[in-house]
């Protein structure tokens, strides 16, 4: 009894560090609604840069949703670096699936979705049809068959109107480069911000996001070389712009990025445009694009209900936790995973 007695108070000092960092989060939150002059309008230009790449939700003048200032105290907690990228995270992940008897299928369409009385999905792979059949069913809300393999029914109307709500303002753009490892500041962190021009909006190219790997980290780049990624945000999604347009782009990038690294240009070491443009019109449907929603959200944590009207099936996706960027596409695989293991009886939005 003793035990039982003493969990409450152990639970709340486990929990007294978040609690202790309420305040800040709060004023920090405060201190986004305030525009200012000279050194505080440079501090938040600093600060809008930063939630253009953590956060998934791009207000374009309205006030920042409390998530914002959560996603600025991630230093504060600690910032992990990815030794082999996310792609080293993506391989774990795919292994686990399969070693707990998932399986994996590539290079293949689906053309029907059935979801009663139980799931059945037709796909298309190498010229012949397949059935898979299950009990649930968790797709992403970002996939660009979703709408018309499943939402065209009456039944979801509701949920089409409520991803309606979100509405994509901005699209990344990646290209990708092998450099010399001589061509890039030793200092340069492996994130960093470039912005070209202070005077406009981060969107448009004028934000270019930057990822290097670290000297010496072979998994991601040959000896003496480093792999650099350079994503900016733009208006229009890549499937929509022609080779020729993101071919610019591309160009723009590299002319952009030698105001910061004079040496890049003659260090670049490999560079394919047209593979930059082929996985960035690939990845537009797994990526999160930068979303706005109708109504002004206080939180920005719970955009959309991964529940859905059926029973057996369930979104995921980082739309649903957009304010809380690359987490959020973290917790909504949690909570679908989670609703999809449990018996529900009644479901609804």
């Amino acid at each position: 009894m003793g035990k039982d007695r003493a969990y409450p108070w152990y639970d709340c000092a486990k929990r007294l560090p978040g609690l202790l960092r309420i305040p800040a989060i709060v004023g920090g939150w405060l201190s986004l609604l305030i525009h200012g002059r000279g050194h505080a309008k440079i501090f938040r230009q600093v600060v809008e840069a930063q939630l253009a790449i953590l956060s998934h939700l791009y207000p374009l003048g309205a006030p920042y949703p409390f998530a914002a200032a959560y996603l600025l105290s991630l230093p504060q907690r600690g910032v992990y670096y990815p030794v082999g990228g996310r792609i080293a995270w993506v391989n774990w992940l795919r292994k686990s699936f399969t070693d707990a008897g998932g399986a994996l299928m590539d290079d293949c369409s689906v053309m029907r979705i059935d979801t009663s009385p139980e799931i059945r999905i037709d796909l298309e792979k190498a010229g012949g049809v397949s059935t898979l059949c299950g009990k649930r069913l968790i797709v992403s809300a970002q996939w660009e068959k979703l709408k018309p393999l499943l939402l065209k029914r009456k039944i979801f109307r509701r949920l089409e109107h409520r991803l309606g709500a979100l509405r994509p303002i901005a699209y990344p753009f990646s290209l990708h480069l092998g450099v010399c490892a001589e061509g890039l500041p030793e200092r340069l962190a492996p994130h960093a911000i470039w912005i070209r021009d202070e005077n406009k909006p981060l969107i448009d190219s004028n934000l270019v996001y930057i990822q290097t790997s670290r000297s010496g980290e072979k998994g991601r780049a040959p000896e003496g070389r480093r792999a650099l990624c350079a994503t900016v945000l733009l208006h229009k999604s890549p499937t929509m712009l022609t080779d020729l347009e993101l071919s610019d782009v591309a160009k723009a990038i590299i002319d952009s990025l030698e105001g910061l690294l004079p040496f890049l240009r003659e260090n670049i070491d490999y560079v394919n445009i047209e593979k930059s443009i082929s996985l960035s019109r690939r990845s537009q449907e797994m990526v999160n694009q930068k979303y706005r929603t109708r109504k002004w959200t206080t939180t920005g944590i719970n955009t959309l209900s991964p529940i859905t009207p059926l029973s057996n099936v369930f979104l995921t996706g980082g739309v649903l936790r957009a304010g809380l960027g690359f987490e959020g596409e973290i917790l909504a695989g949690m909570d679908a995973a989670f609703l999809a293991g449990r018996e529900r009886k009644n479901h609804g939005l």
